[in-house]
C-alpha cells in the first residue's frame, strides 16, 4: 500500500546502502565505546543517507526508453542470417514428401 513496487530502483541505491551500513557500524561502535563523537559522526552519516533520497534520479520515461532501446539492440543481433530460413522452396523432404 505505502510502497510503489512497480517503480524502478534508483541509481543511488548502492550508495544509500553503503551510507546506512557505515552509519550503523559507527553508531554501534560509538555506543559500545561510549564515544560521543563517534555516535555523532554516525548520526551525520545516517542523515546523509536520508538526504540522498532527495537527489534527482532518472526520469521514468527516459529510463524506460533507454531500456527499450537496449532490448531492441539485443533482439537485432541474431536476425541477420535468418532472412530466408522460413521460406518454403517446394523441395522439402519431410515425411509427406514421398
Amino acid at each position: 500500500m505505502l510502497l510503489d513496487r512497480s517503480r524502478r530502483s534508483d541509481r543511488y541505491l548502492e550508495w544509500k546502502v553503503r551510507a546506512f551500513s557505515v552509519g550503523a557500524v559507527l553508531g554501534l561502535a560509538g555506543i559500545y565505546f561510549n564515544d560521543r563523537w563517534m555516535t555523532g559522526i554516525a548520526i551525520g552519516v545516517l542523515a546523509l543517507g536520508m538526504t540522498m533520497r532527495l537527489l534527482p534520479g532518472a526520469r521514468a520515461g527516459v529510463a524506460d526508453e533507454l531500456e527499450d532501446d537496449e532490448l531492441e539492440d539485443e533482439g537485432d543481433e541474431g536476425d541477420e542470417g535468418d532472412e530466408g530460413a522460413d521460406e518454403d522452396d517446394g523441395d522439402s523432404e519431410g515425411p509427406d514428401a514421398a
